[in-house]
């Protein structure tokens, strides 16, 4: 059951690859903050902000345009431009923080009103810059309005994200977007209660047949640092508790995904913090993440995805700041995962960089997902 488990669980984090695309399509505009990080220059590594005519300024090369290209587009930009300074410069940038957009929310939340939120999001983070929603919403029905659309409103059904993670659903709101979260008109037999390491804790209505799954996606899914294997439940008016592995759950295993009654608790734990590392460069999802437990360099690697097109696996660098010194530590990652290689543990504040190469990722990537969650499912 458990190699099931993690063969449904590959096919997951494989199938939402698309998902990363879509992130890497982002084009860049004014007032969005990133994060330029030069390999090797610590003078050159910082956060900028896109000026109003959509440059960013950076040393040694001045102004350079960005606004209305991918992060990727605009590293390659970059690098283009401190090749007349720097001998094979290795650049990349990230997405820190989008510019801002306001919206109206009103309906079945729990502070209606006008909210500012992150240029980029979603129907989802402007719900729950208003509070979330209330017990009593109906989330298939969510109307959303477009400024200076004289159509009618568009209707999302956001229950097949918070059920099945249909990502689709969840669509990007624009400035001056008008959302309405209306009433829930089917039968609902009462609340359970969400804690823990969930987007969205507290009280959540259920109707008759709803699972200990179920609820948690309603609750907005587990978060990163959730362990999944470690879910647990309390009925109304009994103090013991049951525990529950949530990744078989989510794998179809129906004793692991119980019916749910009103007054029940569930609480879904959190792994122990120990700090965070950041990792740019070939893989799917680049960004800031944080270290659960003792995490490896192929762990770091998988929990971003995988790595993407033509990654150098043979050539994996890590910058580390011990006693405010920088030191590079070099790993090639693809001795390691063929056992040729002791596996480098990832420290606080590390920051990985996986070069682009001339290598086929496929397979790699597939190799370093199943090492690591092979590893999340074995170390409990």
């Amino acid at each position: 059951m458990r190699r099931f488990a993690l063969l449904v669980m590959l096919w997951i984090i494989l199938s939402c690859t698309s998902s990363a695309s879509q992130a890497e399509d982002y084009l860049i505009k004014p007032g969005d903050s990133l994060g330029v990080t030069v390999l090797g220059e610590a003078e050159l590594t910082r956060r900028v902000v896109v000026s109003p005519q959509g440059s960013i300024t950076l040393p040694l090369v001045n102004e350079v345009r960005v606004a209305d290209l991918t992060t990727s587009q605009a590293a390659q930009q970059i690098t283009a431009q401190l090749r007349r300074f720097l001998k094979n410069p290795q650049v990349s940038l990230e997405l820190l923080e989008p510019a801002k957009t306001q919206v109206t929310v009103s309906g079945e939340v729990r502070s209606p009103g006008i909210y500012t939120v992150a240029g980029g999001a979603r129907l989802l983070d402007a719900i729950t810059a208003a509070g979330g929603y209330t017990p009593t919403a109906d989330m298939s029905r969510i109307a959303v309005s477009h400024a200076g659309d004289s159509g009618a409103a568009v209707t999302v059904d956001l229950g097949k994200f918070l059920l099945s993670g249909d990502a689709g659903v969840n669509i990007p709101i624009s400035a001056g977007d008008t959302i309405v979260v209306p009433t829930r008109e089917s039968a609902v037999v009462g609340t359970v209660t969400i804690l823990g390491a969930v987007r969205q804790s507290g009280q959540h209505p259920i109707v008759q047949g709803t699972t200990l799954r179920e609820a948690i996606m309603l609750a907005g899914g587990p978060t990163e640092i959730a362990d999944l294997g470690s879910v647990s439940l309390r009925r109304e008016g009994s103090a013991d508790t049951v525990r529950f592995d949530y990744a078989r759950a989510a794998s179809g295993d129906a004793s692991a995904n119980p019916e749910l009654k009103p007054g029940d608790v569930i609480y879904v734990a959190a792994r122990e913090q120990f700090g965070y590392f950041t990792i740019q460069g070939a893989v799917a999802r680049p960004g800031k993440y944080e270290i659960a437990g003792k995490t490896s360099i192929t762990e770091a690697i998988a929990i971003a995805g995988g790595v993407g097109n033509r990654a150098k696996l043979n050539d994996v660098r890590i910058l580390r700041s011990p006693n405010g010194k920088t030191e590079t530590v070099q790993a090639n990652v693809r001795q390691i995962m063929l056992g040729q290689a002791e596996n480098v543990p990832v420290q606080n504040a590390d920051h990985i960089f996986v070069a682009a190469g001339k290598e086929r990722p496929d397979m790699l990537r597939i190799v370093s997902v199943v090492v690591s969650l092979g590893w999340l499912l074995t170390r409990r």
